[in-house]
């Protein structure tokens, strides 16, 4: 059997179904001196640690889309 296989998506229930209203989770990996970096400009701008929000706007305007990322902390 050498054929494409096709994976089936779990069912999600409602409250996970992808609403404009729900907030999202993004999870990455740095290395321990890319993080130390970021931790350290967050301190130097007296700013959260979330700098990534400010990061995504950016690489949205960059490509001509609105910047609509926001921190939910703070929403």
């Amino acid at each position: 059997m050498h054929g494409k296989r096709t994976r089936s998506k779990p069912s999600r229930p409602p409250s996970q179904s992808g609403d404009r209203g729900e907030i999202k989770g993004i999870l990455t990996r740095v290395n321990p001196e890319g993080w130390r970096a970021l931790r350290m400009l967050a301190l130097e701008l007296d700013v959260p640690l979330a700098l990534c929000v400010e990061a995504f706007n950016q690489l949205l305007k960059k490509r001509g889309r609105r910047p609509v990322v926001e921190n939910a902390s703070r929403s």
